[in-house]
């Protein structure tokens, strides 16, 4: 199986993790700095598509700072997949403080493509897979 140049496995790490650090900010700017312009993000049946997309799903997070929380991203397992491509697989938790408690609110693992266009490594799918409850 091919494996990741070191410097490339560390850039799409540290998209991953700026994607944590910029969505806890509020950031969205910055937050969609780490997406392609066309790129596509789906969360259960919601799918944001391109910039306008991104910035209208990820605008609640900005006007609403009780909904920002703490975004902890592990178990990375990023690989080739061609030339300036590569997929990533990693898990997440979302932390929040309820009711003057530090709770988990949401875990489940990140599905990302990304492509690396001008030097840089950037997003452009993630697909949210939300952990639930054995049936």
């Amino acid at each position: 199986m091919a494996e990741l140049e070191i410097a490339d496995e560390f850039a799409i790490r540290t998209v991953l993790a700026r994607y944590c650090h910029r969505c806890d900010d509020g950031d969205i700017p910055g937050l969609l700095e780490l997406f392609t312009a066309d790129a596509v993000y789906t969360y259960g049946q919601a799918v944001a598509e391109g910039t306008a997309g991104l910035t209208e799903f990820f605008a609640p997070m900005r006007d609403a700072p009780h909904r920002r929380g703490k975004h902890l991203t592990v178990n990375i397992v990023a690989e080739p997949a061609g030339p300036d491509a590569a997929t990533a697989l990693s898990d997440f938790v979302v932390l929040r403080i309820v009711d003057g408690q530090l709770m988990p609110v949401m875990a489940g693992r990140y599905a990302d493509t990304l492509v690396r266009s001008g030097g840089a490594w950037r997003i452009s799918r993630r697909d949210t897979l939300l952990m639930r409850a054995p049936a």
